[in-house]
């Protein structure tokens, strides 16, 4: 007899059956109930994986609808999935169907074998800490969802007894601030510092532990020649898969750490990924054991509304690859379907952030004014902080926060904050920041675009997504845990927000078709598995001339040219990828030598001489730095330069704003300005990157100003600062005014503070009315608090946004 599979399951009247367990809206008989479940037990049986899994769809369904959970808890122990047969253990509303006898007994104290610091963990979940262990010594790649506990190994290996370097890798700042949080909550025994900054290392440290940005890692390796990594973790590794620049950063990374030390270990962690392999950078000779999580606990259900077309709510079944009609309920538009289908706590998911203010600002407008004392104080700090007119207030006062790359930082981390810890704050409005691993509870998930960026969100970016909602920690809390929440709910909107050609039906099938040949699709031009050809030879080039002049011998072949100068060498060790070094470093080291004894004292200075040395060699294709050569713009970056040297607030910032557009309109002049992905008016040119403030209302400006002013802050840390950095490196700028540029002072205590992750806002209260509360040590890069800080900050009434930034940021030691 032929093994069962899905194709051969869709010849049968199967389906109609199927369809009235899954839409839940059809009355089922008991003895419809009975045929389901035992198909559910004769497909757990088959050996068609995707089989399997339908039969424990059913049998979650079965459950849910029934309240009988004894057939959920028996295929629970026998598959190994304790944190369910737990929950249903010590759930009354779960166990009465559940038979007390000598295998139950048994069974329940075998599970706490299971047990690690109050949690459960599943079969595999104890077989990946076990694979883990054993393959200490080897470079490793860990596939599995969010909830498995991939923190967890990278605190293991810090926690355990050892020598040599540790650092792990992470893709964004924000990922940062969360894995020193989780290392510090770790109470690790005799733990000196965390390294999240380049300058924080000193030559002495030893056993270091760092978390950092491809980015930042560079620069410490740049720094320090000899420093070398013994374990290396590269979290998010699915990232190296894409050719984009900071993919192709990061694997020049890892192939300079096996440079600097042959016997590195390399530990990949990702959620998805088909073939380790394909994380095999050039010029590497590592080679990974993989342990990949095939467990299948949570049993989605897919949604679509088109609020475009036909306006009727389809259910989609991953399995038959079928839609379904679940109801033909009216809504008034998407915010009503949103709003009506949402639960405790709901995260909104759109590609633009200036669509993700827009939708934000709608929704907010369904909700009358929370009365919560939480709320109200959160948002007078956010007053405080930035303006009263800040869009994101009015939000909150209703419950709902938005989160995306333009949110000021502390402000960002302050609300995810206040998401996860009040009740009342039901929705989060994001885009793919949300991507990156930042955690917070939801238990719902609408789409109301399918685009990252310019393309269609990818199968694994979709699944990623998805992964956020119903976290493990959500579904088996023992005070709020719910086995429906086993069915996350997925909902695809189709609406404005969405691309007029999207074919919504199309897409799903495309992204989560349950038996979907799935595969890798690696683009980075530094894999091994990636083809070379006439379209990517030059990105391939540029990558090999970097790494190679960056750290020479990584590539045992390599024949092209290395840099002659010293400005050639200076701007390879900075990453100048906007000037072609090797063609431009004679007649840039020309330039260097006629300004021999410059010392550059103001940020005047800084952009004339940037005019001079750097400008003239800008691709002509690198238009972001290339509209330098207008003295209107440098002017505009040397006002930004001015403001960070006096410490300049955030108000302060916004009043400048303000003031010059008003005035740009009280004197009668061109009132239409430059505002990038915020514009709404094209002018000589093709996109619509301009607006005519005069008709933007005061709250409109207002936060036309805060997204302005984050922009441009990210673009002279991440771009500009190179610059800077090459110009201090050939020893053209005052030491103290390279400091107030860098770190918005030249006092060497409060730069410590700023390198340890604190805000040069909050540092200068600290300063000025904390100073007994916390001792820094410079030469160690070093701050130790005392627990007594965060009470005394509370008892002075500060800023909540300034109290959690420290609480987040530090460990508090008793004197």
């Amino acid at each position: 007899m032929k093994d069962l599979t899905l194709n051969r399951l869709k010849n049968t009247n199967f389906k109609d059956l199927y369809k009235k367990l899954i839409v839940g809206g059809e009355s089922l008989t008991q003895l419809e109930y009975r045929k389901l479940l035992s198909l559910g037990i004769i497909f757990i049986n088959e050996k068609d994986h995707n089989i399997f899994k339908l039969g424990y769809r059913i049998i979650v369904f079965y459950c849910n609808q029934t309240k009988d959970y004894k057939p959920l808890y028996d295929f629970a122990l026998n598959q190994g999935l304790y944190p369910i047969v737990k929950i249903i253990e010590k759930n009354e509303n779960y166990n009465s169907h559940i038979e007390e006898s000598f295998f139950k007994l048994f069974q329940a104290a075998f599970g706490e074998n299971y047990k690690v610091n109050d949690i459960y963990l599943s079969e595999e979940q104890k077989d990946l800490n076990a694979f883990f262990i054993s393959n200490n010594e080897k470079s490793i790649t860990v596939i599995a969802p969010t909830s498995y506990g991939k923190s967890e190994l990278i605190i293991s290996t810090i926690k355990g007894e050892r020598r040599g370097n540790v650092c792990i890798v992470v893709p964004t700042k924000a990922l940062i601030s969360q894995t020193k949080r989780r290392i510090m909550k770790s109470d690790i025994i005799n733990f000196k510092k965390i390294i999240t900054h380049p300058e924080m290392y000193i030559d002495s440290d030893v056993n270091v532990t760092a978390v950092l940005t491809q980015e930042r890692l560079l620069r410490l390796l740049r720094n320090h020649k000899q420093l070398h990594f013994d374990i290396v973790f590269i979290d998010e590794a699915h990232n190296l898969l894409e050719k984009n620049e900071r993919s192709i950063l990061l694997a020049s990374v890892i192939s300079i750490l096996e440079k600097r030390n042959s016997n590195v270990k390399f530990k990949f962690l990702t959620p998805f990924l088909i073939d380790q392999k394909n994380l095999s950078v050039r010029y590497t000779e590592y080679d990974t054991e993989s342990f990949k999580i095939t467990e299948y606990i949570k049993t989605e259900r897919f949604y679509i509304y088109d609020e475009r077309n036909e306006k009727k709510l389809k259910l989609y079944d991953q399995f038959l690859n079928e839609f379904f009609y679940e109801s033909e309920e009216n809504f008034i538009d998407e915010t009503d379907f949103i709003i009506k289908r949402s639960t405790r706590k709901n995260i909104i998911y759109l590609n633009k952030p200036v669509d993700i203010e827009k939708f934000a600002f709608n929704i907010s407008q369904r909700f009358s004014e929370n009365t919560s004392t939480k709320i109200k104080k959160a948002c007078a700090d956010i007053s405080n902080y930035l303006d009263p007119d800040y869009l994101l207030i009015n939000c909150f006062k209703r419950g709902i926060i938005y989160h995306h790359g333009l949110v000021p930082d502390n402000i960002k981390m302050y609300i995810e904050h206040l998401y996860s810890e009040i009740k009342e704050v039901k929705y989060i409005i994001t885009s793919s920041t949300l991507l990156e691993g930042v955690n917070i509870p939801a238990y719902s998930l609408f789409l109301l675009d399918n685009k990252k960026g310019r393309s269609n969100l990818s199968p694994a970016q979709f699944k990623n997504l998805v992964g956020r909602i119903c976290r493990f920690s959500e579904v088996f809390s023992p005070i709020t845990g719910d086995l429906k929440y086993l069915e996350p709910h997925i909902y695809i909107i189709g609406s404005d927000y969405t691309s007029k050609n999207a074919n919504l039906e199309k897409f799903i099938k495309s992204v989560i078709k349950i038996d979907k040949q799935e595969q890798d699709f690696p683009t980075n031009v530094l894999l091994k598995n990636v083809e070379i050809n006439d379209e990517n030879i030059s990105l391939k080039e540029s990558a090999d001339e970097f790494i190679e002049n960056f750290e020479p011998g990584v590539i045992t072949d390599y024949d092209k040219t290395y840099a002659q100068t010293k400005i050639g060498r200076i701007c390879f060790a900075n990453n100048i990828n906007e000037i072609d070094i090797i063609d431009n470093e004679q007649l840039m080291q020309n330039i260097v030598d006629k300004y021999a004894d410059t010392k550059l004292k103001t940020t005047e200075e800084i952009f004339e001489y940037f005019s001079t040395l750097f400008l003239p060699f800008i691709k002509e294709s690198e238009m972001n730095i290339k509209r330098l050569s207008y003295p209107e713009s440098r002017n505009f970056y040397k006002m930004f330069l001015d403001w960070r040297i006096r410490s300049a607030s955030y108000r302060e910032m916004i009043y400048s704003f303000i003031k010059y557009w008003s005035k740009l309109e009280s004197d009668g002049r061109d009132t239409n300005v430059y505002v990038g992905r915020w514009g709404d008016k094209v002018i000589n040119g093709y996109n619509a990157i301009w607006t005519d403030i005069k008709t933007k209302t005061h709250k409109e400006r207002i936060n036309l100003a805060i997204v302005r002013i984050k922009e441009e802050q990210d673009f002279l840390d991440n771009i500009f600062i190179k610059y800077i950095e090459v110009l201090n490196d050939i020893n053209f700028v005052d030491e103290e005014l390279y400091n107030k540029i860098k770190y918005g002072t030249s006092d060497k205590s409060k730069i410590t503070l700023i390198k340890n992750g604190l805000s040069l806002t909050l540092v200068n209260l600290l300063v000025d009315k904390y100073s007994g509360y916390f001792n820094v040590d410079n030469n160690l890069k070093t701050v130790t608090f005392n627990s007594r800080i965060l009470d005394k900050m509370k008892e002075n009434d500060e800023n909540e946004i300034l109290i959690y930034e420290v609480k987040f940021n530090t460990i508090a030691y008793l004197k």
